[in-house]
This record gives C-alpha cells, structure tokens and sequence, in this order.
C-alpha cells in the first residue's frame, strides 16, 4: 500500500513506520554485501583460508522485524477502519455531537446561569424563612393582645403533647372572631381531619373548659365517656397519660369505655391509688341492659376477671364458666354463650396452634388432628354450634332458630371445656383456679 492510501490519521503512523524500515535495510544491505565481496574473493581464490566476515548485527535485525510490525499494525488499523465503517463513522458523528454541545453550553453558559438559580432559590428561600418568622411574630403580638389567642397557645400546647406531634394548631382569627384549625401553621383544615384528630381535639378541647374561668378541678364532677373510640394504640397510651395528669384529682372521676386495654390501664391506676390509701376510693362496675319497655340499663359489680387479671382471655373464661354452671339460661344468654365460645375456643386454639392464627377453620382442623378422638362427634357439633349461632351473617327466620340454640347450648359449652382440658390440661386447671 502507498501512503496515500490511508485514512489521515494512519498516514503520519505508516511513514515513520516506512521510514524506519528503509533504514533497517539500508543498515541490513551494508552488512550483506561485506559478506558478498568475501564471498567473490573466496571464490576467485578457494585456497585461502584468512578470510573473515561480521555476523549479522541482532539490532539491525530487530530494526527491521520493528519496521514491518508497525506497517503491519498501520495496515491492521486502517482496514479495521474500512472493515468496521459505520461503527466509526458513529463514533465520529458522536464526537462532532459532543463538540457542538460543548460549543454551545459554553457560549449559552449553562453552567454560570444554573449556579445563578440555585443561588437565586436559596436567596428566596431565606426571604422566606424571614417572613415566615416575621409573620408569626406579629401574630404572636396580635394574639398577646386577646385571652382568646392566650386560649389557643394553652389548648396548643396540650393538643401537641396529646398527639406527640405539633402540625395541628388552633389559631384565634381576629377579622371572623373565632378560631380556625391550621396544618404545618401555614395550610387552612377544611374538614380533612383524620376521625382520631378530631377525637383529640375534642378530648383536650373538654379536659381544656375544666380549668376555665379559673374552675378548680378538685371541685368538680368528671364523667369521661369512651375517650380513645378513633385512637390507635399510640394514641390510647396519650389519651391515658393526659386524662390522668388533668382529672386525677378531680372530686369524683367517672370513666366509661368499651376498650380493654384502656380500661386496664385505668383499673391499675385506680388499684394502685386503693392500695395506697388501704381503701376502696374507687370501683368498677359493669352496665347492663334490658329488652323490657322501655328499654332501661343496670350496673353491676365488675366481676373479678375484669378487675384481678390482665387479659380479655381470663373475662371470657369466666364469663362462660359461669354461664355453664347455671341450670337454666335467658335467651340473651344463649346468643352470648355463642359468641363467647367461638371467642374463647379461637384465643385458646391461636396460642395451641400459632401456626394457623387468624383462620378459624384451619385452628379447628388443628385441634381435631391433636384430639385423642378425632371421630368424637361433639367436636363436630361444637363446629355447627359456633359457626350457625355466632357472627351469622344471614338472619334466621324459621320458628326453631331460638329453641334450637336453647336447647344445644349448656351442652356445647361443656363440651368445649372439656374439650380444652383434653387439649392442655395443666391451662386449664389453672384456669379454674383462676375462675374459681
């Protein structure tokens, strides 16, 4: 190949390339051609023996091998080159693209006008901050000069340690002349509260108006009813705390609630308050209803269960123990002792068989494969008894429903105690012990 026949950029590469070969065989030749005027005097004179010649040199060997290998390595790129076309010629579209680019976002100086806007944000972002500040001070001056915003930051201050968080604020509107319910300080609440903010609000809003007017608590008649009914039991825990910080010394308390936990967190404050004074200065009862006309609610002593021991377990144990021991039941009684055996039997087979918590059916099955007798039909009507009288989902109509549940109650209930004791006999002697 000629020089001119490479691509630009290999043409400079294969003439100090060819050059070098040149002379690598210019130095070659001179050496060969000693060895060929020797030779001519060997043959016109074969009787001499003086005669002498240099080896070839190692280096104007290698000079040579050198030379041909960057022609050949010349020769391999360019035909690389033509081999691989459109390959290269992306390549080089690709670095004209990166050229131009370049060109321009230096001349448009990118790079100079995006500092300037993130410079210019943070600016803003400061004159924001400061106005922010600036706003809220004067509306603490312009709440300083009202009760009604001194009002708010009291409510505030209770509302944010209630929630253990401070985004909700009341705040008192001078232009309308009542309060308005804010989020972050900055957004409006137009009726999106969450139904546990709501609750919360109107528990501390409540336990607020016991101090107003100077009002001294230890004077007063508190009746609480069912403060945590939306809370979780995060919020359970700051319902507690704040009720009895607020209304512990209050003349009389009355708490009311559906929840258990919350009412053992209150039994446990009230139990450690008799312990201390060796005297009942409180109690606990129970409210009952009837179906006579009109319809009319009892109280009753709370039994035992509910105020020795720490589980919703133990109540139901007890509660329909007893209802087993009695020798005839009212109806009422009958739909309860459904009820409370599917409650009792699904606790108690949950932590037998922790593997099938959460599905009924699957814990029954369990229980009937660990059952010295799996082929015992009571196990079987245990089943119909619970799953026909207890959560039904459809109404009976037919005459028999009530006689039925009458009749097959008592037994089932024993059956199911029975039942128990066969499954874990050492928890369920204890657990009379416990009843008894």
């Amino acid at each position: 190949m000629r020089r001119g026949d490479f691509y630009d950029e290999f043409k400079s590469w294969y003439s100090e390339a060819f050059t070098a070969l040149e002379k690598a065989i210019t130095a070659l030749n001179e050496e060969i051609t000693v060895w060929h005027t020797v030779l001519k005097e060997k043959i016109a004179n074969p009787l001499e023996t003086g005669l002498t010649v240099e080896v070839i040199s190692e280096s104007s060997v290698k000079a040579f091998n050198d030379a041909m290998t960057a022609i050949g390595a010349a020769v391999d790129k360019h035909n690389h080159k033509s081999g691989n076309f459109k390959e290269e010629t992306d390549k080089a579209k690709k670095k004209l693209e990166l050229h131009y680019a370049t060109t321009e976002v230096k001349s448009f100086g990118y790079h100079d006008k995006k500092k300037e806007v993130a410079d210019r944000t943070a600016a803003n972002g400061t004159l924001k901050t400061t106005i922010n500040a600036r706003n809220t001070e004067i509306r603490t001056l312009e709440d300083s000069l009202s009760n009604e915003g001194v009002g708010a930051d009291q409510f505030n201050e209770s509302l944010h340690r209630f929630l253990g968080r401070s985004e909700l604020t009341l705040r008192f509107n001078p232009v309308k002349k009542g309060y308005e319910i804010l989020r972050n300080d900055l957004e409006k609440v137009d009726g999106n509260l969450s139904e546990g903010e709501k609750t919360a609000i109107a528990f501390v809003y409540f336990i607020t108006k016991l101090r107003e007017n100077d009002n001294n608590v230890e004077d007063t008649i508190v009746v609480v009813d069912d403060p945590i009914s939306s809370f979780d039991s995060n919020h359970l825990f700051h319902a507690y705390s704040f009720m009895k910080v607020n209304c512990e010394k209050a003349k009389q308390l009355f708490v009311l609630t559906h929840n258990f936990t919350f009412f053992k967190l209150v039994r446990d404050w009230i139990s450690r308050k008799n312990k201390r004074s060796n005297q009942n200065t409180a109690n606990f009862y129970v409210v009952k209803t009837n179906n006579e006309v009109p319809r009319a609610s009892t109280y009753t002593d709370a039994e035992p269960a509910l105020t020795l021991y720490n589980s919703e377990y133990h109540y139901i144990f007890s509660r329909l123990h007893s209802l087993r021991n009695q020798q005839t039941l009212e109806t009422d009684d009958h739909f309860l002792a459904a009820n409370l055996s599917r409650k009792l039997l699904e606790s108690f087979l949950s932590f037998k068989f922790p593997k099938n918590r959460g599905n009924f059916a699957n814990l029954f099955n369990a229980a009937i494969s660990e059952s010295k007798n799996p082929e015992d039909e009571r196990k079987e009507k245990i089943r119909k008894f619970i799953n026909e009288y207890s959560h039904n989902d459809l109404i009976e109509t037919n005459d028999d429903f009530v006689e039925n549940l009458i009749g097959e109650g008592v037994s089932v209930i024993s059956d199911i105690f029975d039942w128990i004791n066969e499954l874990d006999e050492k928890h369920y002697q204890e657990m009379m012990d416990v009843v008894s």
